[in-house]
C-alpha cells in the first residue's frame, strides 16, 4: 500500500474544533467570574456566596483536563497531508503566516487595546525573565514550533521511510501503561514551569507540554494509521471511564498524599476524554449545516479575539454584578461568546484578513 494516504475532510473534527473554541470562551468566563487570576477578574462577591466559587473551579479544571491537548491532536491530524501536498517549505511559510500574524496581532493590536502599561510590559519582561504573555494564542506559537521540529524530523527521515504498516488502536492496556509512565514527566514539566516560569519563550504552563506534545504525535499516528476510521463504541467506554475514575478517585487521592492532582491524572484524563468525544462526534456529529459551517469558519478569529470582548463585558458589567457568582458567570459568558464570533465573522468577511484567518 502506498504511503501516501488520500486526506478525507472529517466534517466531525470540523465540529469538534468550533465547540471546543465555545468551550475555551466559556471556560476563561468561568474564571473571569471565580478567584482564579485572569487579569480583569469581578471584584470577589460577599462571603455567603463564594461557596460557589468551588463550583466554577469545578468547571475549570473539567474542561482544563482535556481541552488544549485534543485541539492538538487535530491539528496534528493534518500536518502530514498538508506536508505532502504543499512540500516542507510552504507548509512552514503557511503555518507561520497563518498562526504567527495573529500572535503579532494579539501582542500589537489586542493587548495594547486592552492595557497599554500591560502590553509594554509584557514585551519587555521576555528580555528581563524571558517570560512572555501571548494570551490565548500561545497555542498558535507553539503549535508553530510543533509543526516546525515534525516538518524537520520528516525531511531528515524522508530518505529512510519504510513502507506503510497499519497498526490498530493501542490496547487499553497500552493506554494505561503510557499514562501511568507519564506521570513523572508531568512533574517533570511542572519543575521546568516552577524554575523557568508559567510563560517561559510564550510556552504557557510547562507542566502541560508533556501531553501537548504526546498528543500532537498521536494525532500524527492517528492520520499515518487511520486510527479515527477505526474508534469504535468500546474505545468510547473506556475514555469515558479512565477519565471518571481519574477524576473521582485518583485525583483525590493524590491531593490527599500532597501530589499535584493535575500531574498524575493528566494521561487518563486527557486521552480518556478525546477517545470518547472523538468517538461520539464522529457518530452522531458527523454532518455540515448552514450554521455549522460559518462557526467553523469563523472559530479560529473568535479563539484568537476572545479576550477584548471578554474584558468589555466583565469591565461594563462590574458596575451591576450580583452576588451570585454563577449568575455573574453566566452574563459574561453568553456575550463572549456571541461577541467573539460576531468579531471573527466579520474578520473573515475582510480582503486582507481573511486570507491569514
Amino acid at each position: 500500500m502506498n504511503n501516501s494516504i488520500e486526506t478525507e475532510r472529517y466534517d466531525y473534527l470540523d465540529n469538534i474544533k468550533w465547540v471546543l473554541t465555545i468551550i475555551v470562551i466559556v471556560f476563561h468566563s468561568a474564571i473571569i467570574a471565580c478567584k482564579i487570576p485572569m487579569g480583569f477578574n469581578l471584584p470577589p462577591v460577599k462571603e455567603t456566596m463564594q461557596y460557589q466559587y468551588e463550583i466554577l473551579d469545578t468547571f475549570v479544571i473539567i474542561n482544563a483536563s482535556f481541552f488544549m491537548s485534543l485541539f492538538f491532536f487535530i491539528s496534528a491530524y493534518f500536518v502530514i497531508p498538508s506536508i505532502e501536498r504543499k512540500g516542507a517549505g510552504k507548509f512552514m511559510l503557511d503555518k507561520l503566516k497563518r498562526l504567527g500574524i495573529p500572535t503579532l496581532i494579539t501582542l500589537l493590536v489586542i493587548f495594547p487595546m486592552m492595557s497599554l502599561d500591560y502590553a509594554t510590559s509584557n514585551i519587555k519582561g521576555i528580555f528581563l525573565t524571558g517570560n512572555i504573555d501571548l494570551g490565548v494564542t500561545w497555542f498558535c506559537w507553539t503549535l508553530i514550533v510543533f509543526s516546525g521540529v515534525f516538518a524537520l524530523c520528516s525531511q531528515i527521515t524522508s530518505g529512510s521511510q519504510k513502507g506503510f504498516v497499519d497498526k490498530p488502536i493501542p490496547s487499553i492496556w497500552k493506554i494505561l501503561l503510557f499514562a501511568i509512565i507519564m506521570i513523572p514527566v508531568n512533574f517533570f514539566g511542572l519543575h521546568l514551569m516552577d524554575s523557568l516560569g508559567s510563560t517561559f519563550l510564550g510556552f504557557r504552563l510547562l507542566k502541560n507540554f508533556p501531553m501537548y506534545i504526546s498528543m500532537f504525535y498521536f494525532g500524527v499516528l492517528a492520520y499515518r494509521y487511520q486510527w479515527l476510521d477505526k474508534l469504535e463504541l468500546k474505545h468510547a467506554f473506556y475514555g469515558i471511564l479512565m477519565w471518571i475514575i481519574a477524576m473521582s478517585f485518583i485525583r483525590p487521592i493524590a491531593s490527599g498524599y500532597g501530589y499535584d492532582a493535575d500531574m498524575v491524572t493528566r494521561g487518563f484524563t486527557v486521552i480518556g476524554m478525546s477517545m470518547f468525544l472523538l468517538y461520539c462526534f464522529k457518530e452522531l456529529c458527523n454532518t455540515k449545516g448552514r450554521w455549522s459551517s460559518m462557526l467553523t469558519r469563523t472559530a479560529f478569529a473568535a479563539y484568537v479575539v476572545q479576550l477584548y470582548p471578554m474584558k468589555l463585558t466583565a469591565d461594563f458589567y462590574q458596575s451591576f454584578m450580583t452576588q451570585t457568582p454563577l449568575v455573574n458567570f453566566v452574563v459574561i459568558a453568553i456575550p463572549s461568546v456571541i461577541g467573539s464570533f460576531a468579531i471573527g465573522y466579520l474578520i473573515c468577511k475582510t480582503p486582507i484578513l481573511k486570507r491569514i484567518f
